[in-house]
Parts: C-alpha cells; sequence; structure tokens
C-alpha cells in the first residue's frame, strides 16, 4: 500500500459498481494508515471512510473508536439508498492489540478463580482480546438485527472473516501476529450469512471442513452473485468441488517462512535456516509433533508445491509490476467520494 499503491488488480468492489451497486469501504480505525486510502481510491469504492466519518468523537485508542460506532455507520449508509444494491467492506478495529474494551461494557474475567499455575502465559491481553471478541460477537448481533429492520436481510450476504489469528503464549511461544504460521495465527474465522440461503439447510450441512483462505473468498462471492471471476483473481470458489485442498503461508518478521496445507496435513520450510516442519493437525491440531524426519518422502512433496507456488508468485507480481501505471500523489483525506 506504500510503496506499490498502484500495483494493477480487480477488486469485487470493481466489479460490482460496474454493475449499478453503490460501494463502501468503511473502517473504525484510521484510513490513512500506511497509505490505506491512497490505495484503495480508484478500485471500485464510491466511498472510502476512517473512523472520522462516523460521527463517534471518543477514540478508545489512538487511533480508532469502538466498533459500535462502525455497525451504526455502516447501516445508516445502507438505509439512505435500500432499493440500490450494495457492497460495504466493513473493517473491525477493537480485536486488534490493544484490545481495547467497550468503556460501556462490563469487563469479563475470564480467568477468575483459577490458580496462578493454571492460567494462560498472558491471561492479561488474552483476558482483553476474549473481551473484545465477546463484543465484536454483539456488534454483529446488532448489524443482523439491523438488515432484518432495513427489510433487507434475505437479499444480503454478510461475510464475516478475520485478517488473522493471534498468539498469547500458548500452544507456542508466540506474542501477537504476523512472524509465524502456527494455526493460531493464520486460522481465522469464515462464516456466511443470510436467512433465505442458509436457514432451512440441516444444522450438520451448516458447518464444512473444506480448506481454503482468503484468495478463495472473491471466487466464491462472485459465484454465490453468479457473476463470472476476474481474470486476475487466483482462487476458487469454495463451492467448488474439484479445487484442491490446499492453502499456502507465507510470514517474513523474522525468518522467512513458506508453508502449504493439504487436507489435514501442514509442511512450513524455514528458508532462512533451511528447517522443515511437517504436522498431522488431525491427530496433533496443536501442532507439537514434527514428523518431517519421520516422513520425508512427504516432505519433498510439499517442499516441490511451495517452490512451483513461489515460482509462479515471483512471475505473477514480475508481470504486475510491467503493468503498473506512473504513480498517483494523493492528498490525505478523511472521506471520499460522493457520500463524504
Amino acid at each position: 500500500t506504500v510503496e506499490q499503491p498502484d500495483l494493477p488488480g480487480t477488486t469485487l468492489a470493481d466489479m460490482l459498481q460496474a454493475r449499478g451497486y453503490r460501494t463502501a469501504y468503511m473502517t473504525s480505525g484510521e484510513i490513512q494508515y500506511v497509505n490505506m486510502d491512497g490505495f484503495l481510491r480508484g478500485r471500485g469504492y464510491d466511498l472510502i471512510c476512517g473512523y472520522e466519518w462516523l460521527g463517534c468523537r471518543e477514540l478508545i485508542m489512538s487511533w480508532g473508536v469502538e466498533d459500535r460506532c462502525l455497525v451504526d455507520g455502516v447501516l445508516g449508509w445502507i438505509d439512505r439508498d435500500r432499493d440500490q444494491p450494495f457492497f460495504a467492506m466493513v473493517w473491525t478495529q477493537q480485536t486488534h492489540h490493544p484490545y481495547e474494551p467497550s468503556p460501556a461494557v462490563p469487563f469479563i474475567d475470564y480467568f477468575k478463580g483459577l490458580p496462578k499455575d493454571q492460567l494462560p502465559p498472558d491471561d492479561y491481553d488474552l483476558g482483553r482480546y476474549l473481551n473484545t471478541l465477546r463484543e465484536a460477537d454483539r456488534q454483529l448481533g446488532r448489524l443482523f438485527d439491523g438488515l432484518r429492520r432495513l427489510g433487507v436481510a434475505d437479499d444480503t450476504i454478510v461475510v464475516v472473516t478475520g485478517d488473522h489469528g493471534e498468539g498469547f503464549g500458548a500452544p507456542h511461544d508466540i506474542y501477537g501476529h504476523g512472524g509465524k504460521v502456527f494455526d493460531e495465527i493464520v486460522k481465522v474465522p469464515l462464516v456466511l450469512w443470510n436467512p433465505r440461503l442458509f436457514n432451512e439447510m440441516p444444522a450438520e450441512s451448516r458447518r464444512v471442513k473444506t480448506v481454503g483462505g482468503h484468495i478463495d473468498l472473491n471466487p466464491t462471492l462472485a459465484e454465490m452473485l453468479d457473476l463470472p471471476p476476474a481474470g486476475s483473481w487466483q482462487g476458487r470458489s469454495l463451492f467448488d468441488l474439484g479445487r484442491p485442498p490446499r492453502v499456502y503461508f507465507y510470514a517474513a518478521n523474522d525468518d522467512y517462512l513458506l508453508g502449504v496445507r493439504e487436507q489435514d496435513q501442514k509442511y512450513i520450510y524455514n528458508a532462512t535456516i533451511g528447517r522443515e516442519q511437517l504436522f498431522d493437525l488431525a491427530a496433533d491440531p496443536h501442532e507439537q509433533i514434527n514428523l518431517a524426519l519421520e516422513d520425508t518422502e512427504r516432505c519433498r512433496e510439499l517442499r516441490s508445491r511451495v517452490a512451483a507456488w513461489v515460482k509462479y508468485e515471483e512471475g505473477h507480481i514480475a508481470r504486475l509490476r510491467q503493468q503498473t501505471p506512473k504513480r498517483r500523489v494523493f492528498a490525505p483525506g478523511v472521506a471520499h467520494g460522493a457520500e463524504q
């Protein structure tokens, strides 16, 4: 977003805006962070706004407001024109460090009464995180109720996901995110919500074990909307029965880590020190038993997949850089588009 803000590509907002949708990108944090507003401009959004546009003046952290304000802003934006189809990318912030709880919501001590030797390694931050997760759930409930109240719930798909997990010292000695590719860091929720589509499904069909990644979200939504995927998208719809049960990982805060999950096997290659790790997530969901020395053939297969993925992406990025137009220069702003 800072070094290559004009890298070409088609967003879902691009696709839907061209088909008559009104589009918005909203966050309860600062929209100027790492040139987010500059990167997003010209990518299909009528409205791009941060917390300043939402109307809440009381910051609960140095760079954002309560997610309650974001839900209010989203519902207000939808209510301005219920007849036109809409697409909104809504970026919550409270569950991000420093995990700031809502001032008016009673704080729950999830570890009250536990002996000291049974407390998690970082009970302070984990306790705050759990409270912000509970608040995020409450705000999602307000969003769903608001869509019903506005009469658009049956015609709206809500996708709930996260950009990363979070480490609190267990089951690995990891705090925060970005530096490792163990499951507590890379495993995120994915919920698709629509009363008309899903409420009649039997309970056993509502939770599926499909292996996928963020790269598959746009193709999945395009299929649900009966639209062709953009040619530049690399993922596959999660409803595509022919898609491989595979997802790739990458981290570089410390060592260069490359990984792939295929079904219940997960392979991690540390390119900095040449170390391999192989885990059977079905038998070892906390990734404690490294099977790399026991199954060298499987490691070779998965290392070849990772190598092919890296080679493809290097070529893909090189082609995009060749297509990149002259960099645009933007003045910072609060909200951009027709509804600022």
